[in-house]
């Protein structure tokens, strides 16, 4: 999405919050229209919706000036940067400690390594069961082929045998011979 659809999508999603009738999440849990919102949670919706369409910092302060009184911006980004930096050190928080002296990785650095991560068992897993799989389907199509070989000459139920016998490594028992055992 280029610039200008990006600037008014935010500006269409600000005045969807301010006319429509709908209840937003308050920071307190309950639910509210747009004109009994905190502060707090008005700048909350309007940092979200800011990140959500990428908007210059420049459009974002001028709605938040707009929808917000000037008086109670500053109460109200400074409970936001405060919850905001408790969430992110919680979400920190949750990862293994890796051992590092220095500061960490930005968090965004840190869940994309785990989230690609792979250990050398897996690698190897895969490596096996795309070099099983290949030899499978390899094998498979020799069977067909044998069999279509053998089908025209006459011979397709015999070719049947020789494969299984030759995969399994036993003689073909039909059926009524040796105690009415088959496979």
């Amino acid at each position: 999405m280029d610039k200008k659809h990006r600037l008014s999508g935010f500006r269409a999603l600000l005045e969807y919050h301010k006319t429509n009738s709908c209840h937003l999440e308050e920071t307190d849990g309950s639910h509210r229209l747009w004109r009994e919102l905190s502060a707090e949670a008005k700048l909350d919706y309007l940092t979200r919706d800011a990140a959500w369409y990428d908007v210059p910092f420049e459009e974002f302060a001028q709605a938040v000036r707009e929808s917000i009184p000037n008086d109670v911006i500053q109460e109200a980004a400074l409970r936001l940067a405060f919850r905001s930096g408790r969430q992110l050190h919680d979400l920190e928080n949750l990862f293994p400690d890796d051992g590092r002296n220095e500061s960490a990785p930005p968090l965004v650095e840190r869940v994309n390594e785990l989230l690609h991560a792979h250990s050398p068992e897996q690698e190897d897993d895969e490596v096996l069961n795309c070099e099983k799989l290949a030899a499978l389907f390899k094998e498979m199509r020799a069977d067909e082929a044998a069999a279509k070989r053998e089908d025209a000459h006459g011979h397709g139920k015999q070719a049947s045998r020789k494969t299984l016998d030759a995969k399994t490594g036993a003689a073909a028992v039909e059926k009524g011979k040796d105690k009415d055992i088959e496979r």
